[in-house]
């Protein structure tokens, strides 16, 4: 039996609502491999919620990332989300540079619905940008991929996941700019989550040969914090075990919309978040 292969997750620790490593860990976990996680901050509940305590966490996680380098520790992947300032993504970076032979997934949390988040410092596009250029992988939304490459932000509703909002559908010319715009920053694949197209919605992307794949889906007609984050864990637990990249879209697609659908299908609060733990088992035999 090999030893299960390691992902650094730089994310924030939300306690109320599933997001970031309440989602991370577990996903990254049922698919086989150590999350071994170093908190960006600390939150009794996740910004959607109209009340929340928290605690920036800066000075620790340089501190943290140093240690493990001093320890001598090597990650076969190293996966970024939520950034609280400018400095972090710095510290970020400086870690990934120390870190070469590990795969580098950058989920560019900034906002979404055609906002940008309103706790991040204004600077945080530019810093993600440069965060992007080292990575292999990464995965906004539509916001996200707007705010990192000057593109028009979409309208409120327009693309926003899981939603039968089809007044304002993006032509593939449009989505060949934008993914385009994505690369130019620097990193190997760009996938753009939630796209709903002229037809169907999908999450898309483009690698280094500079071809469009689409991956669509069935949308849910409900709306959910933390399934973004959901998305991108699955992918990363897919290409940490050695799936291909397609195989990895597509089991995270699948996955989303069938957590989606069970949890509408359960009434609870949208704020809440989705209902993972009922799926879990379904990681497990992937």
């Amino acid at each position: 039996m090999e030893p299960a292969k390691t992902v650094a997750a730089l994310h924030d620790l939300s306690g109320v609502g599933r997001c970031a490593l309440t989602v991370v860990i577990p996903v990254i976990s049922a698919m086989g491999a150590q999350v071994i996680p170093a908190p960006t901050a600390v939150l009794s509940a996740h910004t959607a919620f109209s009340d929340f305590a928290s605690v920036d966490l800066t000075d620790y996680l340089e501190q943290c990332l140093d240690k493990w380098c001093e320890m001598g520790l090597s990650f076969d992947c190293i996966y970024t989300g939520y950034m609280a300032s400018v400095r972090q993504e710095e510290i970020a970076r400086r870690f990934m540079a120390r870190q070469p032979g590990a795969r580098r997934v950058v989920d560019p949390v900034l906002g979404d619905d055609g906002r940008m988040y309103r706790a991040l410092p204004r600077e945080m596009p530019e810093a993600m940008r440069r965060l992007c250029a080292g990575a292999d992988v990464i995965t906004p939304n539509l916001t996200e991929a707007a705010l990192l490459t000057g593109a028009p932000l979409p309208e409120p509703g327009k693309g926003a996941p899981g939603t039968n909002e089809t007044r304002a559908r993006y032509r593939l010319s449009e989505l060949r700019a934008l993914l385009e715009g994505l690369m130019a920053l620097g990193p190997k694949v760009a996938l753009v989550t939630g796209v709903p197209l002229e037809d169907v919605h999908a999450n898309v992307w483009m690698g280094e040969d500079g071809g469009v794949r689409v991956c669509e889906y069935e949308p849910v007609h409900a709306s959910y914090p933390g399934t973004g984050d959901l998305f991108a864990s699955v992918l990363t637990g897919a290409l940490t075990r050695g799936d291909s990249f397609e195989e990895a879209v597509g089991l995270a697609t699948r996955f989303v919309r069938d957590v989606m659908r069970r949890t509408l299908e359960c009434g609870t609060e949208p704020v809440y978040g989705v209902q993972l733990e009922k799926s879990l088992g379904a990681l497990m035999r992937s």
